[in-house]
């Protein structure tokens, strides 16, 4: 059972190569700031707001396509089709 396109395949690497490019361009940003208190304290925005942020939405995603699939199918068909245990499906469900 697998709800994957030919083109859903390709989604992985996509996402690592522009994380990648992403994570690149902060670093030199951040590395480009003159004085280190204001190149500080941009990390700290970075680090305690902006990646916070972005995990949440994501999480978001995720938590709503575990929901998608969940219609129609068991937890146990959830879990077997995403390779995660039945328990941490449900997690997922919840939000955790």
């Amino acid at each position: 059972m697998t709800d994957l396109t030919p083109s859903d395949q390709h989604v992985p690497d996509d996402l690592r190569i522009l994380t990648v490019e992403y994570l690149s361009a902060v670093r030199a940003r951040l590395a480009d700031i003159e004085t280190p208190v204001a190149r500080e304290q941009a990390a700290r925005l970075f680090t305690d707001q902006l990646l916070p942020a972005v995990a949440k939405t994501v999480k978001d995603i995720r938590t709503a396509a575990v929901g998608e699939l969940r219609q129609g199918r068991t937890l146990r068909e959830v879990s077997e089709l995403i390779g995660l245990s039945v328990p941490r499906v449900d997690q997922l469900l919840k939000g955790k």
